[in-house]
């Protein structure tokens, strides 16, 4: 396949994937795979949660809407929905570590969402077989765009751009792997959002939100981190109660007005930002840079306002905004509705998200 915009004409179902990837063998990453493996364990025992299967198969890793939701349903879904084998493949070393690899946080938390998104939209009559035409939508758009980077990357290294089906095959069954909860829960919004928005629609979520398009916010933060920097994953207990301590140290020598905001963040987890006085740079609205819920915090604060605790994948953040710009300026016209339309699908999504996450009261254990 010389050119992936003829991806469609070769897709393998999402069926058809499912019932025939797993090899018998431990799965090896394709030669062409720009992708590292999963690190080695350290010799000495990670500071952060472990989890082994079978052994903690009903050990709780999300609690959602009051209910434990446990290693051994995670294993199980992924098995059953994004790689038939996976649980026998379990007691494999290079499998078994997975659990401890920047893999699995992102996979229970993609989890979370879909049981909240079930539980929060439950009185929607669910058409089933639309719910999944969404996911396998979502996840051969989201592979696609990932293909086009990797046939890019390698004709800027001067390779072959001929790639083969049973190549495509492969790295589909290893991108789903990877990224099928991600695709799954995103095609559940798409389903719930689908975007078929009328112009007078569109036209008043323009003038509400006209801000947003072409403006950006000059944010500043102090990061505590309460996961792993390498692979996401909570601290062990030790690490949660030393980050408890620090987040209530910082809080605590932080004024309500915000004045001594960068003197406070020289104390910063994120050494980046942290002799900055915090200072991200300017944020768009829906900016891919940042977690949602960073981005979503800025945007609702006011200049010069700081935030109360704000929580992402990287650990918990303390936001001061310091100023909005608009470098932009668009008008509601026929060109732009497109931008409009998926900025819009966008803002909604992200609000049934977040409002699931809220009424189900989503906790992370891992």
């Amino acid at each position: 396949m010389s050119d992936p915009r003829t991806l469609a004409r070769h897709f393998v179902p999402l069926a058809l994937l499912i019932a025939t990837h797993l090899p018998a063998q431990a799965p090896e990453a394709p030669a062409e795979k720009p992708a590292a493996p999963p690190q080695e364990p350290a010799a000495t025992a990670p500071h952060f949660i472990v989890r082994q299967y079978p052994r903690d198969k009903d050990v709780a890793v999300a609690i959602v809407a009051n209910r434990s939701i446990t290693l051994g349903e995670l294993i199980d879904h992924i098995d059953s929905k994004h790689f038939p084998g996976f649980r026998e493949a379990m007691p494999r070393p290079e499998i078994q570590r997975m659990l401890q690899s920047d893999l699995i946080a992102p996979w229970v938390r993609h989890f979370a969402d879909i049981h909240a998104l079930r539980h929060c939209f439950g009185e929607k009559v669910v058409d089933e077989k639309l719910l999944t035409e969404a996911q396998s939508a979502s996840l051969k758009a989201s592979f696609e765009g990932w293909l086009e980077t990797y046939v890019a990357n390698r004709r800027a290294s001067g390779r072959s751009t001929e790639l083969s089906q049973k190549l495509v095959n492969s790295l589909l069954g290893d991108f789903q792997l990877r990224n099928g909860l991600s695709a799954e829960m995103q095609g559940f919004l798409d389903y719930l959002e689908p975007g078929d928005y009328q112009r007078g629609q569109m036209q008043v979520f323009f003038n509400d939100n006209a801000r947003a398009f072409g403006g950006q916010v000059k944010v500043a933060h102090i990061l505590v981190q309460h996961r792993d920097g390498g692979t996401g994953i909570l601290l062990g207990e030790e690490g949660l109660a030393r980050a408890n301590a620090r987040l209530a140290d910082i809080r605590a020598r932080l004024r309500p007005d915000g004045s001594n905001f960068e003197e406070v963040a020289a104390r910063s987890d994120d050494t980046r930002t942290a002799h900055e006085g915090g200072l991200l740079g300017p944020l768009h609205r829906f900016d891919d840079r940042m977690p949602a819920a960073l981005c979503r915090a800025a945007w609702n604060l006011r200049d010069g306002e700081v935030s109360d605790v704000v929580e992402t994948q990287y650990g918990w953040h303390i936001l001061k905004r310091i100023d909005f710009s608009q470098h932009l300026y668009i008008l509601f016209t026929d060109d732009a509705i497109p931008s409009i339309r998926t900025v819009m699908r966008r803002s909604r999504q992200e609000e049934r998200l977040f409002h699931a996450r809220k009424v189900a009261n989503v906790q992370l254990l891992l």
